[in-house]
């Protein structure tokens, strides 16, 4: 037994001895540990260099998309708001449409009620006018109602009125105001026209029948010369020399009042003279059925 357990002791100590490694030198483990070191450090620097170029990338593209975003956002925003502004734009060209319309409407109203204002002004001067020439039976009354209807509706500021003599182939004045009756000359009917303009004006409307009438800003004397008719032939003629300072032309309804006096004015002065100087009674119905028969 203590033999083999000898034996044994022998065998593994001889087994240990072949078995054990080669004793290795201080100096060389130093230099693989600090190779490997060395290595080890510059492969992490090597990864930090990448994560860090990495991270920047990322914090650069996260840059780019939050500013992306924000842009983004804003242009959504400044959508919403043209969008809204177009709505309002919209709304607010659809009110001034209506209110175009309504304007528009209104101005028609408005322009045709001036229309009729001045139509109704019109018919009232000539109402008034028709009224005054025949109110009276006496000359002088309906004179004076010529002039002052003349003055007061039309704003004349000198007129004459002048009739013809057949006797003497002259026109006569035979009443004025504004200007000396004294003043106004005869006017010899040559069928020549005067050095005068304005007894020239006066000859020509007599002899044609046609009135003279201004038209636009007045400048010149007569401002208008209008014939006066009677029984189908012309007896005389109205002279109108100014105007007054704030008016500066005829109007239309001037104009219809010119009409009325040259159609109604000389015959109203001429059945005035033969009612007041004729000295004839009123007639009798029988007389004037007679008288339509």
């Amino acid at each position: 037994m203590i033999r083999f357990r000898s034996m044994a002791a022998k065998k593994a100590r001889v087994n240990r001895r072949g078995d054990a490694p080669t004793p290795v030198k201080k100096d060389d483990l130093k230099q693989k540990r600090d190779a490997f070191l060395q290595t080890f450090f510059k492969r992490g620097a090597a990864l930090t260099d990448e994560l860090v170029a990495e991270n920047k990338r990322l914090r650069s593209q996260i840059e780019a998309l939050e500013e992306e975003g924000a842009s983004l956002r804003t242009q959504l925003a400044s959508d919403n708001a043209i969008r809204d502004l177009l709505r309002k734009i919209g709304q607010l060209e659809r009110e001034k449409a209506r209110l175009l319309s309504a304007v528009h409407d209104q101005a028609d109203i408005s322009s045709r009620f001036a229309e009729v204002e001045s139509e109704l002004e019109s018919f009232a001067n000539l109402y008034v006018a028709s009224s005054q020439l025949h109110a009276s039976v006496e000359v002088r009354a309906v004179v004076r109602n010529v002039r002052e209807l003349l003055m007061q509706l039309v704003g004349v500021r000198s007129l004459g009125i002048y009739f013809v003599d057949d006797a003497e182939h002259h026109l006569v004045p035979i009443a004025s105001d504004g200007v000396d009756l004294a003043a106004l000359p005869k006017i010899a009917l040559r069928h020549a026209a005067p050095a005068d303009t304005v007894a020239a004006a006066i000859e020509r409307t007599f002899l044609t029948g046609v009135p003279h009438v201004a038209e636009g800003h007045i400048g010149a004397a007569p401002a208008a010369c209008v014939p006066l008719e009677f029984s189908n032939r012309v007896i005389g003629a109205i002279v109108i020399y100014a105007l007054l300072g704030h008016k500066k032309g005829f109007v239309a309804v001037d104009r219809e009042l010119l009409k009325l006096l040259e159609t109604q004015a000389g015959g109203a002065i001429v059945s005035a003279y033969l009612l007041e100087y004729a000295d004839a009674p009123m007639p009798t119905a029988d007389a004037l059925r007679k008288a339509c028969a």
